[in-house]
């Protein structure tokens, strides 16, 4: 075969590794350029996972971690869907192979070899001729550099507004949030985040004037596609934000929103004194503590006081409301707000997803699991690429006990979020339950190339210390999974997440003593819910014991 090989519109140099994706550089790091070189050399035959780490790593013995890693970066780059494979097929606990046909440059490639049937949801790639895109937090270059909360948040709008246009795949919040620094490496950023564009700009206010400073930049080339600057009154805040929008659409899909995009995009207006406060709501939300929750409350409040009709801070105030019900003690009186809240948000925006997810999660709280369902579908139908939609119904799912039903919600929440590593332990754990191992074992995998590539960013990030081990314990790796739980305990001694999952992990280990210890503290404290334990597997093991089951009774 000659050194320039072509398959479907891309053209790969075997001698060199470089991959075109028609005209442009589709950039790979070296071993996974290594990788893709012996799966075409060997195209339509099955290359065991031994022969790749010999080929690739011929010196160096590395766990299985680097090789599904660099699996995972090929289907990225290449928009191949682990599910329905053009290009590289699974071959579970066998290895990989290349299906697609490739020719020399210049010759007709011959047909494609039959590929296996794929099962279940597995790790999953971005669409065939999807964008995708991650908005930076803006830097705030205001005097007193005291707008952190206005940065954050009108890259937060940007964010949930572009997750409503068809053909674009964006990065969460929790994923480019980690990337604060101004004049950050685009490609090195891009390729941890797994987008081809980065949006990112800066602010400036004073008194009642805005600035905003924004750029598109294309990750592959580190070239800039479109920039701007909004010199306007904060008045006009929602009307910058559409523009943005709308420039990223045009500038990445290449056409305008079309009336149903541009009708669901559409945030309710505001006072914008009572925005400023939303905002800050919003900002400490995603922190998932107890103190977190309760400023988001105050700021949302005070946003409501300024502005009654604002329907966002409504919704926002019933999720704050139903996280500490659910997590931090079981108060009837958030689980009252949360009824009152989702429910007057609803009324005042009904063409709002957002607000029939919180109307969801307020009416799971008491197990009035049919109506969140009706809540939820609403939601999806007003925004199919919600991830929050999928989620939380995956979790009211569960805890009634509609095991199928959640794994199949899990999985999209997998697909709407690419770096999302709950719900791939979620869907896993779902999977097992139904006796779909093998499916099962093929997320655990991608779960855990998620939850590395989280701590490569972040080291101490609680919620991939807390899952993590859960996922290394399934793989057969329980001696890494007790330290990364205890690091997180270390780190974290009062964290729900934490001290639930440590409680789990032991569970599954068989260590009952420090497994009911753990679990303890969060029934002691009201951070569990009854329906959710009676379902959880982990617990299988404890069922039968007294003592677990007079801490459950806590929970009546």
């Amino acid at each position: 075969m000659g050194r320039q090989v072509r398959f479907d519109r891309f053209r790969f140099d075997t001698e060199t590794g470089r991959l075109w994706a028609g005209e442009q550089e589709a950039r790979l790091t070296p071993k996974a350029a290594a990788v893709l070189g012996v799966l075409i050399a060997r195209g339509g035959e099955p290359v065991t996972k031994e022969s790749l780490f010999s080929s690739v790593w011929p010196d160096t013995a590395v766990s299985d971690d680097a090789l599904t890693t660099c699996i995972a970066e090929l289907r990225r780059t290449l928009e191949d869907d682990a599910r329905k494979p053009r290009f590289i097929e699974t071959r579970h606990r066998r290895g990989y192979r290349f299906a697609a046909p490739v020719a020399p440059v210049g010759q007709d490639a011959a047909p494609a070899p039959p590929p296996e049937a794929p099962s279940g949801p597995g790790p999953v790639a971005s669409e065939p001729g999807m964008a995708t895109i991650a908005v930076l937090p803006f830097a705030d270059m205001s005097a007193g550099r005291d707008h952190e909360y206005l940065c954050e948040g009108l890259a937060e709008e940007l964010i949930n507004a572009l997750t409503h246009v068809e053909g674009l795949r964006v990065a969460a919040r929790t994923a480019s949030f980690r990337f604060r620094d101004i004049g950050a490496d685009v490609q090195s950023v891009g390729l941890k985040l797994g987008v081809g564009a980065l949006l990112e700009g800066s602010v400036r206010k004073a008194d009642n004037r805005l600035r905003v400073t924004v750029q598109l930049i294309e990750v592959a080339t580190g070239y800039r596609r479109w920039s701007q600057r909004f010199d306007r009154t904060f008045d006009d805040v929602f009307a910058i934000q559409d523009e943005i929008a709308g420039s990223v659409v045009l500038a990445l899909r290449g056409g305008v929103l079309s009336p149903r995009e541009r009708e669901s995009i559409r945030r309710p207006s505001a006072n914008t004194e009572a925005y400023e406060y939303y905002l800050r709501g919003r900002q400490s939300l995603p922190r998932q503590t107890r103190e977190g929750h309760l400023n988001s409350i105050h700021m949302f409040e005070r946003a409501i006081a300024i502005d009654d009709s604002y329907a966002p801070a409504h919704a926002g105030l019933a999720m704050a409301h139903a996280a500490l019900h659910e997590w931090f003690g079981a108060d009837e009186a958030d689980k009252a707000a949360a009824e009152r809240a989702s429910q007057r948000g609803l009324a005042l925006a009904p063409h709002l997803a957002d607000a029939h997810v919180a109307r969801g999660c307020a009416l799971a709280l008491s197990s009035r699991y049919a109506e969140a369902a009706q809540a939820f579908e609403a939601a999806i139908e007003r925004n199919p690429n919600l991830f929050e939609a999928y989620y939380y119904y995956g979790r009211a799912s569960f805890a009634a006990g509609e095991i199928a039903r959640s794994a199949e919600l899990f999985g999209k929440a997998v697909a709407a979020r690419s770096e999302d590593f709950q719900s791939v332990f979620l869907a896993a754990q779902s999977l097992d339950m139904l006796g779909r191992h093998d499916e099962a074992h093929g997320l655990r995998r991608e779960g855990l190339i998620r939850v590395e590539r989280a701590l490569e960013i972040n080291p101490t990030d609680a919620r991939a210390l807390s899952l993590g081990p859960g996922l290394l314990v399934l793989e057969g790796q329980a001696e890494r999974a007790v330290e990364w739980s205890e690091r997180a305990l270390a780190l974290y001694p009062d964290d729900m997440s934490a001290i639930y999952n440590g409680a789990c992990l032991r569970a599954q280990l068989g260590q009952k003593e420090r497994a009911l210890e753990l679990l303890e503290k969060c029934i002691l404290r009201r951070w569990a819910k009854r329906d959710w334990i009676e379902h959880d597997p982990d617990f299988d093991g404890l069922r039968d014991d007294p003592r677990f089951q007079a801490l459950l009774a806590k929970l009546d």
